[in-house]
């Protein structure tokens, strides 16, 4: 199985007339994600890719049976598309854009829980099911169908790690880019819910940072009595206080948010925790093993 989205998700992208909605409306469909619809304010009635175009979310729902969305608009334009995608009858809505106001994140976020849809961003290169649909940039060759279920903070540490993963023949069921932003739709513990509950799903990687509190939720899920196992990765163990690193949320303001206190806390957990990126596989693997029961196949080396 996976999560969010799957072969019966309907994509309308939002913004489809722009150069990267356009890109992405073949690259979708390329990878088998069925895209039935575009919107674009005054250019209803073309079409792009073959994709008929509409002038507002609900028509493409009415007419095209559309239950997704994934939205290509600037930001100040952002808050408005993710508000009709949502009450126009898009269940799953992807807003990859990133320099959007802590406020709009903030209403998108309410907006979203309001109405019973799931938001994936912003900040965050969407998500994908291997093998199955994807809603987002990310490059499809990093991915192939298995039974991890992947969070990440940020895009190209997903790719990544992803393609390292899948090269070690550990495959995913869904992998969420939650995002780097303070504010996000989905963050790590409604994510790693989503997953908890998802039967494929045997064991979870989360790659994290310094900075926010996701890292701590997923402490608090590993500590569950019938939580899956759990591998991660953090970066920034070198970032110095007070200065942003790559996402708004990455920086450190406290002990708290530093990598030592995280890696602690995630440790504590009963997370294993890979201090390097050419460790990720080994913890993974080891926390697959763990969830088959198959403990002679847990590496007994230092993650």
């Amino acid at each position: 199985m996976s999560v969010l989205l799957d072969w019966a998700t309907r994509v309308a992208i939002l913004g489809i007339t722009g150069r990267f909605g356009t890109f992405s409306a073949r690259d979708l469909r390329d990878y088998g994600t069925e895209v039935v619809a575009g919107v674009a304010p005054g250019r209803g009635g073309r079409t792009i890719e073959d994709v008929p175009v509409f002038e507002r979310v609900e028509d493409a729902v009415k007419e095209r049976g559309a239950n997704a969305a994934l939205i290509y608009v600037p930001a100040p334009n952002a808050l408005d598309a993710v508000i009709e995608a949502i009450e126009g009858g898009c269940s799953l809505v992807a807003y990859p854009g990133d320099g959007l106001p802590v406020a709009d994140a903030m209403e998108m976020r309410a907006v979203a829980r309001a109405n019973g849809a799931n938001l994936v961003g912003p900040n965050s290169p969407g998500l994908i099911s291997p093998g199955k649909a994807k809603l987002g940039f990310m490059p499809s060759f990093c991915y192939r169908p298995g039974a991890l279920g992947l969070i990440s903070r940020s895009g190209s540490l997903s790719y990544e790690a992803a393609h390292r993963l899948s090269n070690a023949d550990l495959g995913q069921t869904t992998c969420i880019g939650i995002g780097g932003d303070p504010v996000k739709g989905l963050n790590a513990a409604e994510a790693i819910e989503l997953l908890h509950r998802d039967p494929e799903t045997e064991a979870i990687v989360y790659l994290g940072e310094i900075g926010g509190s996701d890292e701590y939720a997923v402490a608090d899920y590993a500590q569950q009595g019938d939580a899956k196992p759990v591998a991660a990765l953090l970066v920034g163990r070198t970032a110095p206080p007070g200065k942003k690193m790559g996402h708004a949320a990455a920086m450190i303001g406290s002990y708290a948010d530093t990598w030592v206190s995280k890696v602690a806390a995630l440790e504590k957990a009963g997370v294993q925790v890979a201090r390097s990126f050419d460790r990720l596989t080994d913890v993974a693997r080891n926390s697959l093993a763990i969830a088959r029961r198959d403990y002679k196949a847990v590496a007994l080396t230092h993650p």
